[in-house]
């Protein structure tokens, strides 16, 4: 199972692939859900769960048992039926020894060539795919499961991080207020009109 999948190209969705969020783990969590088309979910979806169903036997025979399986599934149709791909990364782990060792997500433009994670922030809206590694989890209050654990993004269409653009927004062009821009700043401004050389 130490083998990388690509996901379908979809659009990202509260990705957090530039710095880990922290909010519900202090070590810090990389993550990329991305929102695919019907046919590409249902095959991926296939694809994966016949990874799950190889380990969850392999897993049964270790226990000599059926173990109970964990409700979520990383590849599902969320509440309004958008096929949603879930991927994450955790960005530390501290062994028992106290050795911390740290992760990050590789990021790739639309070409395959590497890009500096500060020179591209990638925002919600954006077309990416993800590498992933599908890992194999027990835990026996919560059953068995499957990660997605987030090895590298490819951005195929960027979309800023802190905001995304009009159309990933559903917005067209209306007539009506228009918000000032720099040049219409400049253009107007009484003091380089006063001014002669």
């Amino acid at each position: 199972m130490k083998k990388n999948i690509t996901t379908p190209k979809g659009i990202a969705k509260y990705p957090h692939v530039n710095e880990p969020n922290t909010r519900f783990n202090s070590m810090g969590e990389y993550s990329c859900s991305i929102v695919v088309s019907d046919e590409d979910g249902a095959a991926f979806r296939a694809k994966i769960e016949e990874i799950f169903d190889a380990e969850y036997e392999r897993e049964c025979i270790i226990h000599k048992k059926k173990l109970k399986k964990s409700q979520h599934f990383p590849v599902a149709q969320d509440e309004d039926g958008q096929w949603l791909i879930k991927t994450k990364q955790v960005s530390k782990v501290e062994t028992k020894n106290g050795d911390v060792y740290s992760f990050d997500v590789k990021l790739f433009d639309s070409t395959g060539q590497p890009v500096k994670s500060e020179n591209c922030i990638v925002g919600s809206g954006s077309q990416v795919k993800c590498s992933i590694e599908p890992r194999a989890w027990y835990n026996p209050s919560i059953g068995f499961g499957m990660t997605l654990s987030l090895r590298a993004v490819q951005v195929i269409e960027l979309v800023e991080g802190g905001g995304g653009s009009a159309d990933s927004f559903g917005f067209g062009e209306e007539k009506g207020f228009k918000a000032e821009t720099f040049n219409d700043v400049l253009t107007d401004d009484p003091l380089e009109e006063a001014v002669d050389f």
